[in-house]
């Protein structure tokens, strides 16, 4: 994407498609090419949120395939370059807010384009990659908008077929970790106490007596 300045900046898109367009902004920013971009003008954030706002447009004239793909694209990318799990660094402490004060609104858009287009299947390969690259973040929409939009029989399709990425689990696994998490965050949205607590004997032999404890508390909090 090129940024240009008049009286205002103006976007346009450097290449073919937005897919290809934010690919390209992607592989630059890992090159280092937005390092402190606060010190320079915020033009990469301000890229990002022009990516955001295309995205907007397309997902309310119901391109969800598209905006999928580009939400996934942007979204988990993010995650990585907030934390500092990516070479990307953009100098900002918390990227997620400085893109928006809402960023869940994203998540929530993302998820509806999610349920639309994919298959149960594809939708557990994408929920799951999701939830692995959550870590330290949380949302209300994600959950959400699969316990509303799905079926009873879907939704347990999904659970099953998410679970079964965590077989063999092991201290390292925090990919996997993240998914058993997500997982107890629907039982928890279902009000599904024995589901809850079954998922949390995952983490038997994972996580110390005291913290699996605190996460077995963790269903009473809400109540």
């Amino acid at each position: 994407m090129k940024l240009t300045k008049t009286v205002k900046y103006n976007y346009k898109l450097t290449e073919e498609t937005l897919e290809k367009d934010i690919d390209s902004f992607i592989f630059l920013a890992r090159k280092g090419n937005f390092s402190w971009d606060n010190k320079f003008e915020n033009i990469g954030l301000k890229i990002i949120k022009q990516y955001f706002k295309v995205l907007k447009e397309k997902f309310n004239t119901k391109e969800y395939e598209e905006c999928k793909v580009c939400y996934e694209k942007l979204i988990l990318f993010l995650f990585d370059a907030s934390r500092g799990d990516d070479k990307a660094n953009f100098g900002y402490e918390d990227l997620l807010a400085r893109v928006s004060n809402d960023f869940d609104n994203y998540i929530k858009n993302y998820f509806i384009c999610l349920v639309k287009t994919c298959s149960i299947e594809e939708l557990a390969e994408k929920v799951s990659t999701y939830a692995s690259k959550l870590k330290d973040y949380g949302f209300d929409s994600d959950g959400k908008i699969l316990f509303t939009s799905l079926k009873k029989e879907e939704l347990m399709k999904l659970e099953e077929l998410m679970l079964n990425k965590t077989e063999n689990m092991t201290k390292k696994d925090e990919d996997k970790q993240g998914i058993l998490y997500f997982l107890l965050s629907l039982a928890k949205m279902q009000k599904d106490k024995i589901k809850y607590l079954n998922l949390c004997e995952r983490f038997k032999d994972i996580l110390d007596d005291e913290d699996l404890e605190y996460t077995k508390e963790g269903y009473e909090e809400d109540e």
